[in-house]
């Protein structure tokens, strides 16, 4: 089935906008890349702005008066506009430039928690969070003496069980993902808006961790209504070293600056400083400023060219051609909820029985196909899950069938290869 984003263009031809892609092909061998929700690729206009920038403004902003470091300044300003706009934010300020979802999780941690919460007190996370959603608020718990709670994920829905349940007063912060990384889509459709409208009415704070949904479906905060979101630039087509921490702004005041140095403050003396209004009082020192204006490449490119509900229908018919194909070895388990993937997934996770996640991953990628294996940074859920590790399979807009055929003729090989090789499970 041919499936065409909104100006027309095949997925199969957007794959050509990708010059890796072309690039391994010149090299004798094509690229079957199945490791999206580890970091996308990248399209030609995202590479060429940050070439553009170096070459023609390369200049540090909020600082010189002369015409690059003005161009400078005004790219990097609209590229926060242009963020905001993505994620219909109420107003440009509230969007700060991170290098990653990462670390707009720890800013939060540092700027806001440790500053507001205090014995007593509830955080609360989910089983499936990723570490950088799970480690950093561990260490806030351990500082300021709250406590964290844990929703449960529900093999058998595979959404998150009765997560309104785990709403209390003494819940002051939920820090949750929107998508897992290891089993995709975690909530019903509308159902992370009233689970955040309820911790508000009880008092608490949301931070939502975005980075794998932000390049499957549209974004809205205003809609979501949250007070803190991250994702990453290089999850969605941008590059690596720039992330967007969202702050709504009736926080900003209630938000202690991350880190201090240039460009932040209103006033400085030997004895003291006061800081600027954001979004400059959250970005000290120089920031990312060809990787925002790329990020706004990359932006730009998915408006114009990718329609999410025909990306939607477009994974969800890969993930249940490559279901279809593990389906075939009794030997592999698939995690989560099968029928749920086969709605609503971009990814797959499964494990071998009798072959470590590892070497399959590793004959894979002596193949050129290119999967994750391991613990996917979410041990725990991992565990949780019943295995010791996973290899993943997350597509991405550039991928086509054509992949699934070239991934299962090459698990089967090394099945068949590994098979004879290692006795006992290691995974299931």
């Amino acid at each position: 089935m041919s499936v065409f984003s909104k100006d027309g263009m095949s997925f199969k031809e957007l794959k050509k906008d990708f010059p890796i892609f072309a690039h391994h092909q010149r090299s004798g061998r094509d690229l079957v890349y199945l490791d999206s929700a580890a970091t996308t690729q990248k399209p030609q206009c995202v590479i060429e702005a940050l070439t553009q920038f170096y070459t023609t403004t390369n200049a540090n902003i909020n600082r010189g008066l002369y015409d690059i470091a003005e161009a400078a300044t005004q790219q990097y300003e609209n590229a926060r506009t242009t963020v905001a706009c993505f994620i219909n934010a109420a107003d440009p300020c509230e969007i700060i430039f991170t290098k990653g979802a990462t670390e707009g999780i720890n800013f939060v941690a540092h700027a806001w928690a440790m500053e507001h919460l205090k014995p007593g007190n509830i955080i609360l996370l989910s089983h499936a969070e990723h570490h950088a959603n799970l480690l950093p608020w561990q260490w806030i718990a351990e500082k300021t003496g709250a406590t964290l709670t844990f929703i449960p994920y529900d093999s058998t829905t595979g959404y998150l069980k009765d997560p309104a349940a785990y709403l209390t007063p003494s819940v002051k912060l939920v820090a949750i993902a929107s998508d897992s990384n290891v089993v995709g889509q975690l909530w019903q459709d509308g159902q992370l808006e009233a689970f955040i409208e309820q911790a508000h009415t009880l008092g608490a704070k949301v931070l939502v961790d975005a980075a794998q949904s932000v390049v499957h479906r549209p974004l809205d905060v205003q809609q979501l209504n949250t007070d803190f979101l991250v994702f990453s630039g290089h999850k969605m087509l941008g590059p690596t070293g720039i992330g967007v921490l969202y702050i709504k702004k009736s926080l900003h005041n209630q938000t202690e600056p991350y880190q201090r140095g240039g460009s932040m403050i209103h006033s400085a003396t030997y004895r003291g400083a006061s800081w600027a209004q954001a979004p400059a009082k959250f970005e000290a020192g120089t920031p990312p400023i060809a990787g925002a204006i790329a990020l706004a490449s990359a932006i730009e490119y998915i408006n114009k060219n990718i329609n999410f509900n025909e990306l939607h229908n477009h994974e969800v018919e890969l993930c249940q051609a490559l279901i279809k194909v593990l389906e075939r070895h009794q030997e592999i388990t698939i995690a989560g909820n099968i029928n749920h993937i086969k709605k609503h997934g971009y990814m797959v996770s499964f494990a071998v029985k009798g072959i470590h996640h590892h070497d399959l991953a590793a004959y894979l990628g002596q193949q050129g196909i290119a999967v994750r294996a391991g613990h996917l940074c979410a041990q725990p859920f991992v565990a949780s899950l019943g295995f010791q590790g996973l290899i993943r399979v997350s597509f991405g807009a550039y991928n086509t069938q054509r992949d699934v055929e070239a991934f299962s003729t090459a698990l089967e090989a090394g099945i068949n290869m590994l098979a004879t090789t290692q006795h006992g499970s290691v995974d299931v």
